[in-house]
């Protein structure tokens, strides 16, 4: 990994490296995660790769006029370098090359555009634990937190 002098990521990495990484095993560091309560921003946990000791922020994230609007990223913890993101009923996406994608969508890292390029996901029913399990099982997570609601208010 090198630094990049960009208003993309400070970091680039290649997208060898990228997919290795999304594919390692990991575990998570939090036992309970108390997921956001509508329009926090905030929320996160972490988890690490069982080869390499890599360590990996899980940022979560409610709308608050919408509270089924949500979106998981996940990011190499030392370097913010966003590997995956699900975005659920949030804004339709354009990728780097002009096609469009509707609300509800995945965001997987691309060499020399970080994670600017998303792919459509099919989502039955937007359940923000739910869909942050999807994220996890897609991200390798074996060992996942337990999950609570948030109450809105108690942030």
């Amino acid at each position: 990994m090198t630094k990049r002098n960009t208003k993309q990521s400070k970091w680039s990495l290649s997208q060898q490296d990228a997919e290795r990484l999304i594919k390692e095993i990991k575990k998570s560091v939090d036992r309970l995660v108390i997921m956001p309560a509508p329009g926090e921003q905030n929320r996160q946990f972490h988890v690490r790769s069982e080869s390499d000791d890599e360590d990996f922020t899980i940022a979560l994230f409610r709308g608050k006029r919408n509270p089924n609007k949500h979106s998981i990223a996940a990011r190499i913890t030392h370097s913010e370098v966003v590997l995956m993101r699900l975005c659920v009923e949030g804004t339709p996406h354009t990728n780097p090359g002009g096609s469009k994608i509707g609300r509800t969508h995945l965001h997987v890292y691309h060499e020399g555009v970080d994670d600017r390029v998303a792919y459509p996901i099919d989502i039955d029913s937007p359940d923000f634990v739910e869909d942050t399990v999807m994220l996890l099982d897609r991200f390798h997570v074996v060992r996942k937190p337990n999950f609570q609601e948030g109450i809105e208010g108690t942030a």
